[in-house]
């Protein structure tokens, strides 16, 4: 990728989270919404005591495009009274996929019902209720845009997500070999405290693949400590 400025990307997160859903009474009726029990497990895992951010996941019924979902989005914006973040993606749970749309930043729970309302009134429809899923391990990939700042050496700092940073893997690797790889690179560095998941973006007619860390203040040179371990353990 560019290596003198700030770029923006669009491309692609891939990670696992336990989730939960969320009280009925706070959504419109028979509606189904989860929530990331403990968003950046592997970092939060190892910190229990933090405060943890919100992750909202918006089951939808049937699909809709990256485009009509970010159009909707971009329209609630305009007059909706309260900060939030959202993108659209999939969850896997049970062996079932589902579209979603990713829901941050939203200040309070009972702001849940009022966007759900706003997103129908664009003509996205929400998932009935089926199932009690508690604590369950999901695989979920969202399509975003990064707004990535270059560091040094494959490695960037995310300018719109604190804490995030990202380097560049020379080839792709799948989910369980990161979670593979991952063990033994917190066994071998002194950053312990990191919740990785695999991401990509697409730059100059490629796909260029990624790994992002995510950990409460880290230096440059930890990011870097970690981006070595995993490629000495990945054989690069």
């Amino acid at each position: 990728m560019e290596t003198t400025t700030t770029i923006e990307r669009f491309g692609g997160l891939i990670k696992e989270e336990a989730l939960n859903c969320v009280q009925d009474d706070i959504l419109l009726p028979n509606t189904c919404v989860l929530e990331a029990a403990s968003p950046y497990f592997g970092y939060y895992s190892q910190e229990p005591s933090a405060q943890k951010p919100q992750h909202l996941y918006l089951t939808l019924n049937g699909y809709y495009s990256f485009e009509s979902i970010m159009r909707s989005t971009q329209n609630i914006k305009k007059h909706f009274k309260h900060s939030f973040d959202a993108v659209p993606g999939s969850i896997t749970v049970f062996g079932n996929i589902c579209q979603a749309i990713r829901v941050k930043n939203l200040q309070q729970y009972a702001h849940v019902s009022s966007l759900q309302k706003l997103y129908m009134e664009e003509g996205i429809m929400f998932k009935k209720k089926s199932i009690k899923i508690h604590n369950e391990m999901a695989m979920i990939k969202l399509r975003k845009f990064f707004n990535l700042e270059y560091q040094s050496d494959n490695v960037y700092i995310d300018k719109d997500e604190p804490h995030h940073a990202y380097f560049v893997l020379p080839e792709q690797i799948d989910w369980e070999s990161l979670k593979r790889v991952t063990k033994q690179v917190k066994m071998d560095t002194c950053c312990f405290y990191f919740d990785a998941a695999l991401a990509f973006v697409y730059d100059k007619k490629q796909i260029k693949d990624l790994i992002r860390v995510y950990s409460i203040n880290f230096k440059l040179d930890d990011v870097k400590d970690i981006q070595s371990k995993y490629y000495r353990y990945l054989g690069y």
